[in-house]
């Protein structure tokens, strides 16, 4: 009887794999990196845990915040740059956003100025 060490895991490396390429597709796109990025701002991992005495609440906050580092720990695991180059690419998105934003508004001011000459 052979070891169980010894059987070969073709059968989870591929499904590793598999993970791993899907995350790389999904990730790669502004909008997958957009529902990441909310998905670990629902997971409190941009916020403080403790709540004072309210120790549930603080419970509550660290099982939020453990499951988004579990995120981050599988993204590291697939490639130790893709959260660093998350947190910069939603940088750039916001950005780009909020520039978008401010020329909108300057039109509409312009539009409507031009509207009273």
């Amino acid at each position: 009887m052979s070891d169980f060490s010894e059987q070969p895991s073709a059968p989870h490396d591929f499904e590793r794999e598999e993970l791993a390429k899907a995350f790389r597709e999904v990730f790669s796109l502004a909008s997958g990196k957009r529902v990441l990025f909310w998905m670990l701002e629902q997971c409190s991992i941009y916020q403080e845990a403790y709540a004072g005495e309210m120790t549930n609440a603080t419970n509550y906050t660290l099982g939020l915040q453990g499951a988004g580092r579990r995120l981050i720990g599988k993204l590291d695991q697939i490639d130790p740059t893709m959260y660093p180059k998350l947190l910069l690419a939603i940088a750039d998105l916001k950005a780009t956003e909020q520039a978008a934003a401010k020329r909108a508004a300057g039109s509409e001011e312009g539009e409507e100025y031009d509207a009273y000459v």
